[in-house]
């Protein structure tokens, strides 16, 4: 059933008891409102926006950005229904075993499960995103370098894919235009989340048990908010909420002149055990290939300095042997304390305190971009399959420009999962440290963030979350 709190007052619904209420209806939301109803669970799925964008909803994103240069808070998410997922680009990755490994860096990089914890769940989150569960080439090489292969979804639009299913499920109700305002309970147990309309009609929703699904900003917010409210009355206030964020930043560093079997394979990385000798984090090359013209104009300018290697790369270019690609990476970036997420004085509509996140870069994430490009750069010249023309913030270590891609609009962290209520919000179960019914879905609850596009590992992470909530 989808109701649209907009419309009406939806005084009916508060005597209804749902067994989960979930808040935000993105990737997260609803795969896991969909896993819970199948297991004949009452759900309330609870949208802040519509069905479509509204200037109204989306205006609720807006905050402010210090640190370095990022993308506007309200320009990098969609706040309706399906939220990021109507703007997404589809590639997807599962996290690597490595990434639950990084406990080599210290404390506040170590998970408290592991890549087994996930596997169970892949085929299952594949499907949801109509790709294939194949990530692996085959590795023959004894090189410190391995491709990475991604798959492309269509991509899902889950509004559009799962509208139908929801508006006809019997045990879901998806409330549309309800932004939660207020929880009611004690004693670290919420009974009850009250939501409002912009048209000023409310609803109250009781359950036994709620879900943070609001994405990797709002989640940090909303308990920020609550601490700051209700203090320690639903959750350990001592957690480290809206710290730890993480984005991978994302820059072109130049183009190459490859072998075109390098070319086509296009995501490329370090192996585990050099990332671990090197104390980095993963970093991903892509190679974008570039038509032939520009491929040319690469040769002529390396024959300008290199007379001999320029004729051997025009007589390659004429075999079709080799390819010039433009030459990018997205890398993971570590969990510090300083990239955080905090309240202002400005509220919004519903008077909810909006967001400053400060996202800095640190050292540790230029060590982990030029530690990688150096190790793949010997990889290119030890094999003679290319030459790599690299830009000059990266030759002279300049700052990192500012008229580029900067980053992948990938919110992680701030309520990170941990076995210690130093480091994390949430616990192995996505459960919030000292809270008897409150859970957190999505990216937010990353503890690190790989170096892949996040969608997939959500889509496990929730079906996971469903599996506990429905025992």
């Amino acid at each position: 059933m989808i109701v649209d709190l907009d419309k009406s007052s939806l005084s009916d619904f508060t005597n209804n008891q749902f067994d989960v209420c979930i808040i935000g209806s993105g990737a997260a939301g609803i795969t896991l409102a969909i896993k819970l109803s199948e297991k004949n669970l009452k759900v309330a799925l609870c949208e802040g926006g519509g069905l479509d964008y509204s200037i109204n909803s989306q205006d609720s994103y807006k905050g402010k950005e210090t640190g370095d240069p990022y993308l506007t808070l309200e320009g990098s998410r969609l706040r309706f229904f399906g939220g990021s997922t109507n703007h997404w680009a589809g590639w997807c990755r599962p996290f690597s075993a490595i990434d639950f490994k990084r406990g080599y860096l210290g404390k506040e990089f170590e998970w408290p499960i592991t890549e087994q914890d996930l596997n169970p769940y892949l085929q299952e989150a594949c499907n949801i995103l109509e790709i294939q569960n194949d990530f692996e080439y085959p590795h023959t090489s004894q090189s410190d370098i391995k491709g990475i292969k991604t798959q492309f979804s269509p991509p899902v639009r889950f509004a559009k894919k799962y509208k139908k299913k929801l508006s006809d499920s019997q045990n879901i109700v998806l409330f549309l235009n309800s932004n939660l305002t207020e929880l009611n309970g004690s004693d670290k147990h919420i009974r009850a989340a009250y939501f409002k309309s912009f048209s000023g009609n409310t609803v109250t929703i009781n359950a036994k048990k709620f879900v943070f699904a609001m994405g990797g900003i709002e989640n940090s917010r909303f308990l920020l908010w609550f601490k700051e409210k209700y203090k320690d009355k639903f959750f350990d206030t001592s957690t480290p909420i809206g710290q730890y964020w993480m984005e991978h930043p994302h820059f072109t560093l130049g183009q190459a002149i490859v072998d075109y079997q390098i070319g086509k394979v296009r995501f490329y990385s370090l192996k585990n055990n050099i990332q671990i000798q090197q104390r980095i984090l993963g970093c991903g090359f892509r190679m974008d290939l570039q038509p032939e013209g520009a491929t040319e104009s690469m040769i002529k300018e390396v024959s300008c300095l290199a007379p001999k290697l320029g004729r051997q790369l025009t007589s390659l270019a004429e075999k079709n042997l080799i390819c010039g690609v433009r030459f990018r990476a997205a890398w993971e970036q570590a969990p510090t304390l300083i990239n955080r997420i905090s309240l202002l004085n400005d509220k919004d509509y519903f008077g909810i305190p909006r967001i400053n996140l400060n996202w800095q870069k640190q050292p540790i994430d230029r060590l982990t971009l030029t530690q990688s490009l150096r190790t793949f750069n010997n990889w290119i010249l030890n094999n003679n399959i290319g030459r790599i023309q690299l830009q000059d913030w990266l030759i002279n270590n300049l700052d990192y420009p500012t008229n580029d891609e900067l980053a992948g609009n990938h919110h992680m962290g701030g309520t990170r999962m941990a076995s210690d209520v130093r480091f994390g919000v949430i616990d192995s179960n996505c459960q919030v440290f000292g809270s008897d019914n409150l859970y957190v879905a999505g990216s937010s609850v990353f503890t690190t963030s790989g170096a892949n596009n996040p969608t997939l590992p959500i889509i496990q992470l929730s079906l996971r979350l469903a599996d506990y909530l429905i025992t």
